[in-house]
């Protein structure tokens, strides 16, 4: 069991490395180009060390829910009513939390009819997974659960999402040598075309589905045991009675 606290001080010391800006920056660009995606006046972001979500074409309330943030609280009990946020990012929480699917059936809970979910999650199957595989783990990010791209759409799912999109980017290798990073460009333009699966995060966009329940009459209160009585002719015995 961790301390949330101490979590999100370590984070936030790691959110400053310059492997972290560039990440940070990589899935700020990719977020830019789903704008007409993101729909609603509340949109709400959890992780991170800055708001990434673009500007709104419409007026929004834009907030970040963390130490650097506006809010501050567990992610598993989200402090918000039902139906209450119109898009919600989760950059790199789900890797982090004690209860994955909890936070989960959270963020259903609160996001509005036709709300959409934004999954920024590190990928197993990269340079990423391949370096927490390698080291102690005793520091983050390395520390945390890294999930597959299917799983988390298998986690979707049950819950009726609809996964509107899913990809992996960033191929960079998580390497802390900046010069190194600044001249991995040509790495990204390889990795989008000979080996898409394995970028370092998987990019997730879903739609809440809403289930529209259309009442049905009960007709049998209204049916009747004959419907024409003209038909119907009263016995020889009741008639003499």
């Amino acid at each position: 069991m961790c301390d949330y606290k101490e979590h999100d001080l370590e984070m936030t010391q790691w959110w400053q490395s310059s492997l972290a800006r560039y990440l940070q920056t990589q899935e700020q660009q990719w977020l830019q180009y789903r704008q007409a995606k993101l729909h609603g006046y509340f949109q709400l972001q959890f992780g991170g060390q800055k708001l990434i979500l673009p500007p709104s074409i419409r007026p929004a309330y834009q907030a970040l829910m963390g130490m650097e943030g506006q809010f501050h609280a567990q992610i598993e009990q989200l402090p918000f009513k039902t139906d209450s946020v119109d898009v919600m990012l989760l950059q790199h929480v789900v890797e982090f939390s004690r209860h994955p699917h909890q936070l989960l059936r959270e963020a259903d809970r609160v996001l509005s009819e036709d709300g959409t979910l934004i999954l920024l999650c590190f990928n197993p199957f990269s340079f990423w997974g391949l370096r927490r595989l390698f080291s102690w783990q005793d520091k983050l990010p390395w520390r945390g659960q890294f999930f597959s791209r299917q799983r988390l759409k298998d986690w979707l799912a049950l819950l009726d999402f609809d996964v509107i999109e899913a990809r992996s980017i960033i191929y960079c290798p998580p390497l802390q040598n900046e010069r190194w990073i600044k001249r991995s460009g040509f790495l990204e333009r390889w990795g989008r075309r000979l080996w898409p699966y394995f970028g370092g995060v998987t990019a997730i966009v879903a739609k809440k589905r809403t289930i529209l329940v259309t009442p049905l009459q009960s007709r049998w209160q209204d049916r009747k045991l004959f419907p024409r009585p003209q038909l119907v002719t009263p016995s020889a015995t009741r008639k003499e009675h």
